[in-house]
């Protein structure tokens, strides 16, 4: 026991005091640890130290504190973070903002009981292993010059160098964006730090006493900072993922472009011809990533991961839980969500108004919800989806968990009608989809001051317009906050066509994966909507398009694999979440892709011969099949 509370010093201390008072009922340690320091939140819209002769002189040190994840009055987390002497700790970490060619003198003073390792102080590109240790009571001195011009961090953690994907609670509130601008990147930007602090009851348990605080730039939505642009306005974003886990950063309303990737320690800074566009970007542990995007619609929107666990409205009360301090269990915040959300408001151009009327309709078609019986043998309760489109009505699959295609056409007015014949409320986000706020699905916040959307109750109706301005692979699901709903069947692929294209599903394939039920790790994996996928055989020689969404709440590394006699087949990459890809990607490459919720892939694959296909899906320990076979021309006419 001594050696744990000299590893975590003096805060971690009293946050587990905290927890055994809070254990037997006496929330008598809130109270003993009001009197540390508070913890600030920043918006990295500064440099930390004083640039002088082309040399950032900065002063550094671990502070314990109080942090405020939500509301600055709201219950506080006793941590550990980096402060510049003189000043109060912040989370994220000072930021470390330099021009390229910059030399950096730091001095990293270690108040604290035990030894601190520095990760991230030294020049770009670097080696993630070159660490400097700082003993207790000590200051050490570092110089280096910047590097090459990136979006890079540094991090702090107790006792021993520890890589990003496995630091233990008490360092994941010591990171700090580290910039070096030049080589023609913009400067006009907003730095987003994203934070992951998490406690164990039982190491690796997530059912029993696991807590969890999503942050961005130190804050959980609703208490992020909103950000304002205008319709037509550039915005350029640096994110950074200093976390343990994986997210999928999902942007509404609009496509975004992706220009660098990179790691902490070195970045790659994308040429035009290889930059992508897409509406969700997987971040690895470690990962970071400069986008821009220009806003075509006004209103509020969200930007978000995509992993339901990561933005669920239970978030909104980890701190207090953790604290031992009671909450009302009832209350959601704004728009039921949680967690890892960053708001953006935008305003309408000089002269325009913020009301958008609606393009008279050239396509109706309505989408019915209503609560399936039990299949025989099952307690499941699952959502049948009955999609009208004119005359034509398909309806999800019996003993299905997966809603039949909707199919529109780029650039053709449309209106969805969703009636909701279930018991309880909903709403429906058009995943990928440019449209007006109002009708994106996000309930309580989307919209403007003049409407925000509602929720569609039971027995109620809601109409969603949309001109789509791209053809492409998109989603239909619920937005609302009951991850029952998106683990019973309430999504579906929304496909749109080029003007005076016919959908052809003996051609154009689509495999959805998803969950049926919300336990990540043990709940089975569904191939388009069942344990035990069927299709139809393909034709060798013809060209099919394979259209791949994935759907689950928080399975962030799905994998597909199209296997030829246990080897992987080939295809070509044609879009990405809706989005045609550069040339410099359609090039033939193995069949087999990872990709997280809110993903979509298209290819184009075209098999040589007869024989049979497996395409597997896989997730951990988890795995569903399904066969393909594929027949000569001869086989399928006789067929």
């Amino acid at each position: 026991m001594n050696a744990l509370f000299c590893r975590l010093g003096a805060v971690c201390l009293l946050a587990a005091t905290c927890l055994l008072v809070w254990s037997i009922g006496t929330p008598l340690a809130v109270a003993e640890i009001s009197d540390l320091p508070a913890i600030v939140t920043h918006d990295n819209l500064k440099s930390a130290g004083q640039l002088k002769d082309g040399v950032l002189t900065i002063h550094l040190e671990v502070k314990e504190g109080l942090w405020h994840p939500e509301a600055d009055d709201a219950t506080g987390v006793p941590v550990l973070a980096i402060g510049e002497e003189g000043g109060p700790g912040s989370i994220p970490g000072p930021m470390i903002r330099v021009p390229e060619g910059t030399r950096i003198h730091a001095f990293f003073k270690n108040p604290q009981i035990f030894p601190v390792v520095l990760h991230g102080f030294h020049a770009r590109p670097g080696d993630g292993k070159d660490t400097v240790t700082v003993e207790p009571g000590a200051t050490k001195e570092v110089n280096f010059l910047a590097g090459a011009p990136g979006t890079y961090y540094y991090n702090v953690t107790c006792f021993a160098p520890i890589p990003i994907a496995a630091l233990p609670t008490s360092d994941t509130t010591m990171t700090g964006a580290f910039i070096v601008d030049g080589g023609g990147a913009p400067t006009d930007d907003h730095v987003m730090v994203i934070g992951v602090w998490y406690n164990w009851m039982v190491p690796f348990d997530f059912t029993r006493g696991f807590h969890e605080i999503l942050t961005m730039n130190g804050k959980s939505w609703p208490h992020t900072t909103r950000l304002s642009y205008t319709v037509g306005e550039t915005a350029h974003w640096r994110v950074l993922n200093p976390t343990v886990a994986v997210h999928p950063m999902h942007l509404h309303g609009a496509h975004f472009r992706v220009d660098s990737a990179g790691d902490g320690e070195k970045e790659v800074i994308y040429p035009p011809e290889q930059q992508r566009m897409v509406v969700t970007e997987s971040m690895e542990s470690g990962r970071t990533m400069l986008l821009t995007w220009t806003p075509t619609h006004s209103g509020n929107w969200i930007f978000h991961c995509h992993l339901e666990m990561h933005f669920d409205p239970n978030l909104a009360n980890q701190a207090a839980e953790m604290m031992g301090v009671h909450v009302d269990s009832e209350h959601h915040h704004m728009s039921g969500m949680a967690g890892l959300i960053v708001g953006i408001e935008v305003k309408p151009r000089d002269g325009q108004t913020a009301e958008v009327k609606a393009l008279a309709p050239q396509h109706h078609v309505t989408l019915t919800l209503t609560q399936n019986p039990p299949p025989p043998h099952s307690s499941r309760r699952c959502i049948r989806i009955e999609v009208r489109d004119g005359a034509v009505v398909t309806a999800t699959g019996p003993g299905m968990e997966l809603g039949p295609p909707i199919v529109i056409y780029r650039g053709q007015p449309t209106e969805i009608t969703v009636v909701n014949n279930l018991a309880a409320p909903t709403a429906i986000h058009w995943h990928g989809i440019e449209l007006e706020s109002y009708y994106d699905g996000v309930v309580g916040y989307g919209g403007d001051s003049r409407q925000v959307t509602p929720p569609i109750a039971p027995g109620e109706s809601f109409i969603a317009h949309m001109t789509p301005p791209r053809a492409g692979t998109y989603i239909y699901h619920t937005h609302w906050h009951d991850v029952g709903q998106l683990t019973t069947g309430l999504y579906g692929p929304l496909i749109v066509l080029e003007p005076g294209e016919k959908y052809d599903p003996e051609h154009d394939r689509v495999f959805v994966v998803s969950s049926a039920g919300p336990n990540m790790m043990n709940d089975p994996l569904l191939l388009n909507g069942s344990t035990h996928p069927e299709a139809a055989p393909l034709r060798a020689g013809e060209r099919y398009r394979l259209r791949f969404i994935n759907i689950t709440p928080s399975r962030d590394g799905v994998e597909f694999s199209l296997l030829d006699k246990d080897k992987a087949a080939a295809w070509l990459p044609i879009s990405k979440d809706g989005a045609d890809l550069p040339p410099f990607y359609r090039k033939s490459c193995e069949a087999k892709q990872k990709f997280a919720p809110g993903e979509t892939y298209d290819y184009e694959f075209r098999p040589q011969k007869a024989g049979k296909l497996v395409l597997s899906t896989e997730f951990i320990n988890l795995k569903t099949e399904l066969s393909m076979d594929v027949l000569e021309p001869a086989e399928i006419s006789r067929k």
